[in-house]
């Protein structure tokens, strides 16, 4: 099998602009670019429901605090949530 890549970072920091210009969706105004292989790119598409954050957080399922504790913190909604 092939390798797998993850863009991540902060709101604002330029992950799709970065992708866009691999898939040639942008105008590249210094350098060059080169792809070699295929690309699979699956865009995030937020989804809210009119509830509340837990509600939204939980969809549906049982609420364990420990659970839903380590979703808030891997999410980094903490500071979201305090504010």
């Amino acid at each position: 099998m092939g390798d797998m890549l993850a863009v991540v970072g902060q709101v604002g920091c330029g992950k799709t602009t970065f992708l866009q210009s691999i898939m040639q969706e942008t105008i590249i105004m210094k350098g060059d670019l080169e792809v070699k292989g295929s690309i699979a790119y699956v865009e995030q598409d937020p989804f809210i429901i009119s509830a509340s954050v837990r509600k939204n957080i939980l969809f549906g399922k049982t609420y364990n605090a420990e659970q839903f504790k380590k979703a808030i913190q891997f999410s980094q909604l903490s500071r979201d949530i305090e504010t």
